[in-house]
């Protein structure tokens, strides 16, 4: 089964893709993961995705579909999309490729919908685990708490580089909204769309749900 997710920042991409790869038994392709991974690395590639993405801007289509290419080689036909793709041009992109390589196409592809307000006021309250990449809300820890990573004990919980400016933020979810009306009917008879105001069981239950009944 090949699944991809998309949503506004902040709808709880990272945090369903996490539990739907277990719940399925999937490979997981984090495009927004593989795009930390090169700015950590220092390199030219990196400084140039670091400015575009602390910007709020999209990082351009070719590097993009080049990092798919580069994990495809590494996968069966059973994996999750998360942050792929963000735009008619990816989404064709991968519709190509995925015939090319497994004689098909995606099977589930699931939109978390959430309020632009709400979507904000979690970005500026996020936390990420640098080693697992769970996600936290600042809420979470009580004022004196150290900040420690539940799931793998981690001290290592920061801010994302995407989180730090409220521009920045406005400017991908106003990309976001740009994007998402082709990409809806691109793919509307695979689409499963989610409240995401939810808390994170309910929507993994919904998610969960639809695909049953989207599967049979």
């Amino acid at each position: 089964m090949i699944i991809t997710i998309f949503g506004l920042p902040g709808s709880g991409k990272g945090t369903q893709s996490s539990l739907l790869v277990e719940r399925y038994n999937l490979k997981l392709i984090s495009v927004g993961d593989l795009l930390r991974g090169i700015i950590s690395s220092g390199s030219e590639l990196g400084k140039k995705i670091k400015d575009t993405v602390e910007f709020g801007n999209l990082v351009q289509d070719g590097i993009i579909c080049k990092l798919l290419c580069d994990q495809l080689v590494l996968m069966d036909d059973n994996f999750l999309l998360d942050g792929f793709p963000r735009n008619l041009n990816q989404a064709h992109f991968l519709t190509q490729i995925l015939r090319e390589r497994y004689n098909k196409d995606v099977d589930v592809v699931i939109e978390l919908q959430l309020d632009d307000k709400v979507a904000v006021d979690r970005l500026m309250n996020r936390l990420m685990c640098l080693d697992c990449k769970s996600i936290y809300s600042v809420s979470f820890f009580k004022v004196n708490d150290n900040l420690i990573c539940m799931k793998c004990k981690s001290a290592r919980l920061e801010r994302r580089i995407d989180d730090a400016d409220l521009s920045a933020i406005d400017r991908r979810i106003g990309e976001y909204h740009m994007q998402i009306n082709s990409l809806r009917e691109y793919y509307r008879e695979k689409l499963l769309m989610i409240d995401a105001s939810f808390n994170v069981d309910q929507v993994k239950q919904e998610i969960e749900s639809k695909i049953s009944c989207n599967l049979v």
